[in-house]
């Protein structure tokens, strides 16, 4: 969790990094609707209660939290694509946790697929695993490297640490590591909720932060305006995505943040639509949203590609483990219904 923390990473490197992810959501993101037929398809409450798994199994892994999020990702992109058997969910759950942690994990703490089998007791075999992997990555068109809400929360995250340090002061014995480890927890909880899935990942992202920042700090909300802009967040759909989320998570609004106008946007918010009631920020709060604005204007002004942000591509080891006589109709029909 420290790793963003430890390794030099700068708030403006961190804005090309939610620049980037925004590009990737904006190409290749679409609500979530799952491909059923009414005999043997799955329901939004297995989809839930698989997303748990994944968030349990990738937790006894001591997997990053990206790499739980990125699993959770890529099966909802399955289930979008392709009509799956109840029978065949946790194949397709598990392998997806591999495939994840083969993309983001460092190599010393990839399992090895036997291991994996063993220890998820998913009920699957060694080829099993194998084979679905190579059919969803197929089906994925091997483009599985896509951000998550846990990649735009930590993005997010980073900023305000890094233009606000003295953001968690009245928090005891708390600094930014624990902090956002605290928000991770309540984010993994989101990801296992169908409901949010309506929401962008960016979204779910900014609605989390900006409920947290309500806690935190009495000039929250110019913080959560500056970051609209950074991301792309229409307001209404912050409002309604803050709402399911603190649903969910039994937090309770305390705020007068209210949406006036009903038309949808995904612009940046202005402010005149809104009646907002909380104190007048202090100067430290002044402060931070000058340093965002300004680090966003400037970050308009960048090239893009001045910053290398990808991690590496899926390891070739997925091809390596498959059996020599696989068979991509084969497994078509035997594992997945088209």
């Amino acid at each position: 969790m420290d790793r963003l923390f430890m390794s030099g990473l700068d708030a403006r490197q961190a804005m090309h990094m939610i620049s980037s992810y925004l590009d990737k959501e904006c190409r290749f993101w679409k609500p979530m609707v799952i491909k059923s037929s009414p005999d043997q398809g799955i329901n939004e409450m297995q989809r839930d209660e698989a997303a748990v798994w994944i968030a349990k199994l990738s937790a006894e892994f001591t997997f990053l939290p990206e790499t739980c999020g990125l699993a959770i990702l890529l099966m909802d992109r399955v289930l979008q694509l392709v009509k799956v058997r109840a029978k065949y969910l946790q194949c397709v759950a598990v392998t997806c946790l591999h495939i994840a942690a083969k993309t983001l994990e460092e190599d010393e703490n990839i399992p090895p697929t036997p291991y994996l089998v063993r220890k998820s007791c998913c009920g699957c075999s060694f080829a099993e695993i194998t084979r679905m992997e190579m059919v969803i990555l197929n089906k994925l068109n091997w483009n599985v490297l896509m951000p998550s809400s846990v990649d735009f929360l930590h993005m997010i995250h980073v900023v305000l640490l890094m233009h606000y340090p003295h953001l968690l002061t009245n928090q005891s014995n708390m600094g930014p590591s624990e902090h956002l480890s605290i928000v991770m927890r309540k984010m993994i909880r989101c990801l296992t909720c169908h409901s949010l899935n309506s929401f962008r990942p960016s979204s779910i992202a900014l609605a989390l932060i900006s409920l947290e920042l309500e806690q935190l700090t009495p000039g929250w909300l110019r913080l959560v305006l500056t970051l609209q802009r950074v991301t792309n967040v229409g307001s209404e759909q912050l409002m309604q995505c803050r709402e399911a989320i603190a649903d969910f998570l039994g937090q309770q609004i305390h705020t007068g943040y209210h949406y006036q106008s009903r038309k949808s946007s995904s612009s940046a918010p202005q402010s005149k639509k809104r009646k907002v009631e909380h104190s007048t920020p202090d100067s430290e709060d002044e402060n931070m949203y000058d340093g965002i604005k300004r680090l966003y204007n400037e970050d308009l002004m960048t090239n893009a590609g001045t910053f290398q942000f990808d991690k590496a591509a899926l390891r070739t080891s997925c091809g390596f483990e498959m059996h020599q006589d696989f068979d991509e109709t084969t497994m078509g029909k035997t594992l997945l219904v088209n």
